[in-house]
């Protein structure tokens, strides 16, 4: 399984004519067949991202149908289910602030954190240097994907 960052899916919707968007394009062709996977948590960032440029009903549809607008799995966020919730909520708070204390944003920390619980095969973004020397994973472009793959 791939887990796929938010970047790639706003530039795919938004920005048709950046130069990234023809091997974006590409990657997001592939996706039904690259077992790719989306966190709920990205998910959230990417509609609170794209919320002022997305109608209601198009919102709507990401928020709750998300693998119908794209061929990914949503993945539900690591450990929840069958924990109790305030020993999730330490667990998930300490993953992320060691991610943070590795100098990363608030959600390439929470999508860091996924990846390695989760060990997906690889992160799938165009912020590579945002992953650099901070994990053992794979973290390719979505090129770099296509080269391998």
């Amino acid at each position: 399984m791939v887990l796929v960052d938010s970047n790639v899916f706003i530039i795919d919707r938004f920005y048709p004519r950046d130069t990234l968007y023809p091997q974006n394009r590409g990657f997001i062709e592939k996706l039904a067949s690259a077992d790719a996977a989306v966190s709920i948590l990205t998910l959230l960032e990417l509609c609170g991202a794209a919320s002022h440029r997305l109608s209601a009903s198009e919102l709507d549809s990401w928020l709750f149908r998300f693998d119908s607008v794209y061929p990914v799995t949503v993945i539900n966020v690591h450990g929840i289910l069958g924990k109790e919730s305030e020993a999730w909520w330490h667990g998930f708070l300490g993953e992320v602030t060691a991610n943070i204390a590795k100098k990363m944003t608030f959600g390439d920390a929470v999508l860091l954190r996924e990846g390695e619980n989760y060990n997906v095969d690889a992160i799938v973004t165009w912020n590579t240097k945002d992953f650099s020397r901070r994990t053992q994973l794979a973290v390719l472009t979505p090129s770099g994907f296509l080269r391998q793959h």
